[in-house]
């Protein structure tokens, strides 16, 4: 039997330490993060411990060493029952159903307001997008009402927000959410979060004389912006500070999200940009009983964000348990930060 070297010893005891930080992590979803805060951050790592723990498989393969790759074989291998996949293969093939209904999800970054990207009239090849897919509802998220944005839709919901609770200011604005659909929408509602004007809307949709609530969410942003550095040891407790606060803040919006929807009697679908990981709390009670689309019908990393060139999963759709799922798709498309993503459901 080979023996390892000072160096691949040194490996073993790092490939030991990830393989039981990767452990650990089946456990975040539980810890809230009103209460546990701290513990929060760790689920941004989960995607960077899997690949790590395959890096180590690899790596102990072609070194020739079978019995050292079996710790992280393992872990990968619980892994696939404590916590969403990273990776999805064959996904579910596009089939044409009779009653079925088409979603998209896109958070379209206020159409490039402030020139993140160097395209012009994004909002103009946004609309053309959604045009050519021609989904039957879409749900848009940090959405700016620009003439020149246009989709022919029917039915559209954009509600208006009170800035200020008192009647004599009267103030209001559009809010940063909106849906479009090919179905008529019957009603309509914001769900007001604490210290938020508007996170969440909603719209009820009828076909075929069904009705179907819309969720529309935009949880609190984790302020990282992958431009910025955070090594400097003031930056780092800055960044560590804003997280805390908006894992807190996702916990307050979606503890709000929960109560509304425990008093809906419809079908459910719920899509939007949850700002956080499958492997986070603000997933496991967001998601629910829901089914998530990616899960059950997607391919690949299923990425919807790059943060520094590495694939990240925060924007998702979930259906009812009671509504099946025929497709998910992501779209890499560059016209904002996010990447769309939609499905099709039987309805």
């Amino acid at each position: 039997m080979k023996k390892l070297s000072t160096f691949n010893k040194i490996i073993f005891l790092i490939n030991t330490l990830v393989a039981i930080g990767l452990i650990l992590s089946f456990f975040l979803p539980n810890f809230s993060p009103n209460e546990y805060g701290l513990i929060s951050l760790a689920g941004l790592l989960v995607p960077v411990l899997i690949i790590a723990n395959v890096f180590f498989v690899l790596y102990w393969i072609f070194s020739g060493f079978k019995k050292q790759l079996l710790q992280s074989f393992f872990v990968l291998l619980l892994s696939l029952f404590f916590t969403p996949k990273l990776y999805k293969f064959n996904g579910a093939k596009e089939s044409k159903v009779k009653n079925s209904l088409s979603i998209m999800s896109y958070n379209v970054r206020k159409f490039n307001k402030y020139d993140w990207i160097k395209i012009d009239s994004i909002e103009v090849k946004i609309s053309n997008f959604i045009t050519k897919e021609n989904p039957d509802v879409v749900l848009l998220q940090e959405y700016k009402d620009l003439k020149s944005f246009k989709l022919n839709y029917p039915y559209h919901s954009n509600p208006l927000v009170n800035l200020y609770s008192d009647p004599i200011e009267n103030a209001k604005y559009r809010t940063h959410l909106s849906i479009y659909s090919k179905y008529p929408i019957i009603n309509e509602r914001l769900i007001r979060h604490t210290k938020f004007l508007a996170s969440t809307m909603f719209v009820d949709i009828v076909k075929n004389d069904d009705t179907l609530r819309v969720y529309n969410f935009h949880l609190a942003s984790l302020g990282v912006v992958p431009d910025e550095e955070y090594f400097g040891h003031k930056d780092s407790e800055k960044l560590v500070k804003r997280l805390r606060k908006s894992f807190r803040t996702q916990q307050n919006q979606i503890d709000t999200l929960n109560a509304h929807i425990k008093q809906c009697n419809y079908k459910v679908v719920l899509a939007g940009d949850l700002n956080n990981t499958a492997y986070s709390w603000a997933y496991k009670n967001t998601k629910n009983d829901l089914q998530d689309t990616f899960s059950e019908a997607g391919e690949g990393f299923g990425t919807t964000y790059k943060f520094k060139g590495f694939p990240l999963r925060i924007d998702y759709i979930f259906v009812d348990q009671k509504i099946k799922i025929n497709t998910h798709k992501n779209y890499e498309v560059k016209y904002s930060d996010h990447y769309p993503i939609s499905t099709t459901i039987e309805f």
